[in-house]
């Protein structure tokens, strides 16, 4: 795909987003704000529903648990197995006696109990001996209920009865749910326990069968029990901290029921996750009306795109073809055809002119280029050739060894060094810091012996930095700024030469002793901005210009060069250079 279909894809396809944004988005929005509040009021209405059937179920439930408990106390007042243990104890009832005195009582008034399934009486005294029970096989009763309590529950149960002193109680046991109470004589004295395990299909049998409950939780007394489907413990908490004792919530996009009825003997809190498919009845029809009202928009949509298209897309590739054609070197192309609009028409014939004269004014340059090529070849002949000054140099430089003038030669020699740095015959950009200083030393040289003894150079250089690479002659026009501002107008001064490496830079400080008036400094704050046009600037002032510039090209932000003064008012100027 070139980059010509590219950008038309991406023009439409953003037009598209546009379009979807300010006119289907909110369309969207809108019935989406407006099927909320009428859902909320419907999903309340259902809720609400949900909850005055499980505070019915839950009636029904504790009338049941009632029922149970109104049976276990008549064991107490009728007092019919207390006479017969007071009689056992006495000597009068042999211990057959008070078995089938007991055993009669339980078949009597527990075995067709559809509370219980079994029940169980058992003496303190010898609980292992002294016992006898009974079962409901219509409440799911059966013997092996009987041994599993005598194998499994009875050691927990009988440490509970010990915390209930006259109450009544309940526990439950891995899923085995027993109402316990301890049976007293006159004298409170505890000779025996009835225990009663629930059936829970009765007792609980209104909230086990609810269509509504997928998972459905009971807390009777402290005792969790779990009726149907999976664990939502962690809910009753979050239910039961809220002020209401009856109402529903949601959460996960679950609507979670619950109620609490407390009575005199037990407390009986239920909490219901309600099933889905009850939640989403009244809403299925919700989406369908949705769907068709979307559907509805698609036509109008394909309309406004075909008129996008003949009238901004299809104008917009014209005119990216015809800018293709004079990227690839036809100047001049002119676009032919006849827009459906006033606004590409005139985009189009401002192109065609605009095509137009760019090649005029490119023919007409080239020529002009041409021209000023051959003036400047021309201009180059009549100079004498730096190669002719550079050999001359090196005749002199003998002759004055020759001659025995070492001080001369030596200077001839640094010049020639100078020279060479700027003929550059092999064309560098870069050069390592140790042959930047060779240039460096050169100039040096020729100063010092220009000024004798009133110029002092001091070197702080690493010889871990030398080998980096650094733009060629990048030194040289800053010490030299150095030394004609700092050290000239007083006639003697000092010149320090810095450089460190910290945090990927490659710092070099050439701090002199001078001083930096305001004119000064911003004149300096020009010469180094960014946008400066130097075409105004007097060549001799171009050095520390041309050397801020060239660092922001070769490396970009942060390097450049800065010209300030330090804690102790010397000059300071910091060249900036990323290590390579």
């Amino acid at each position: 795909m070139s980059k010509k279909e590219k950008n038309e894809m991406s023009m439409k396809w953003r037009m598209i987003g546009i379009m979807l944004m300010c006119w289907l988005l909110p369309f969207c929005l809108i019935i989406g704000v407006a099927g909320y509040y009428i859902l909320s009021n419907r999903y309340g209405t259902v809720a609400q529903g949900v909850v005055d059937q499980v505070v019915y179920d839950g009636q029904i439930c504790v009338e049941r648990l009632n029922y149970g408990i109104n049976a276990s106390r008549k064991a107490t007042y009728d007092q019919t197995l207390e006479k017969a243990w007071r009689e056992y104890t006495r000597g009068s009832l042999s211990y057959g006696g008070l078995y089938s005195a007991s055993n009669d009582y339980l078949n009597k008034e527990y075995r067709q109990n559809q509370c219980f399934s079994t029940t169980i009486l058992w003496c303190y005294e010898e609980p292992e001996r002294m016992n006898c029970s009974v079962y409901n096989n219509a409440a799911g009763g059966t013997y092996q209920q009987v041994q599993t309590y005598w194998r499994e529950d009875h050691e927990r149960v009988k440490a509970f009865l010990s915390t209930l002193d006259t109450a009544l109680g309940y526990i439950n046991l891995d899923g085995r749910i027993y109402m316990v109470r301890n049976l007293l004589d006159n004298s409170y004295y505890q000779f025996g326990a009835l225990i009663m395990r629930l059936d829970k299909s009765y007792c609980f049998g209104p909230l086990i069968d609810s269509p509504q409950g997928e998972n459905v939780l009971v807390r009777l007394d402290g005792q969790t029990i779990l009726l149907k489907g999976e664990n939502i413990e962690e809910m009753i908490t979050e239910s039961r901290s809220t002020a209401r004792q009856t109402g529903y919530g949601r959460k996960n996009g679950n609507l979670y029921v619950y109620d609490t009825q407390k009575e005199e003997y037990f407390t009986l809190s239920v909490l219901m996750q309600a099933d889905k498919s009850i939640i989403q009845a009244p809403f299925y029809g919700y989406p369908f009306i949705v769907a068709g009202m979307l559907l509805f928009l698609v036509p109008l949509l394909l309309i406004l795109l075909r008129v996008f298209n003949r009238n901004v897309t299809k104008p917009i590739t014209v005119m990216m073809e015809g800018a293709d054609q004079i990227e690839t070197g036809n100047l001049g192309y002119q676009i032919k055809e006849e827009p459906e609009n006033l606004e590409f028409k005139y985009l189009m014939e401002s192109f065609n002119q605009m095509s137009e004269r760019l090649k005029y004014q490119f023919d007409h340059i080239y020529e002009e280029e041409i021209a000023l090529r051959d003036a400047r070849i021309m201009a180059l002949q009549s100079h004498i050739n730096p190669h002719f000054m550079n050999n001359t140099l090196e005749i002199i430089n003998w002759e004055a060894r020759l001659g025995g003038n070492e001080k001369v030669s030596r200077m001839i020699e640094a010049l020639a060094t100078l020279m060479d740095a700027a003929m550059d015959r092999k064309k560098r950009t870069f050069v390592p810091l140790s042959e930047e200083m060779m240039y460096v030393n050169a100039y040096l040289y020729i100063n010092s012996e220009r000024f004798g003894k009133r110029l002092t150079v001091i070197k702080e250089l690493d010889e871990s930095i030398m080998q980096y690479e650094v733009p060629r002659l990048i030194l040289q026009p800053v010490i030299e700024n150095a030394i004609e501002h700092g050290v000239r107008p007083s006639g003697r001064g000092t010149v320090i030469l810095r450089g460190y490496e910290k945090e990927g830079f490659l710092y070099l400080d050439i701090v002199n002793d001078g001083t930096l008036t305001p004119a000064e400094a911003e004149k300096i704050c020009r010469l180094l901005s960014p946008d400066y046009d130097f075409s105004r600037e007097p060549s001799g002032n171009l050095g520390i210009a041309n050397v801020n510039q060239r660092l922001r090209i070769l490396y970009g932000e942060p390097c450049g060069l800065t010209i300030e003064k330090d804690e102790e008012q010397h000059v300071i100027a910091r060249l900036t250079i990323a290590v390579q």
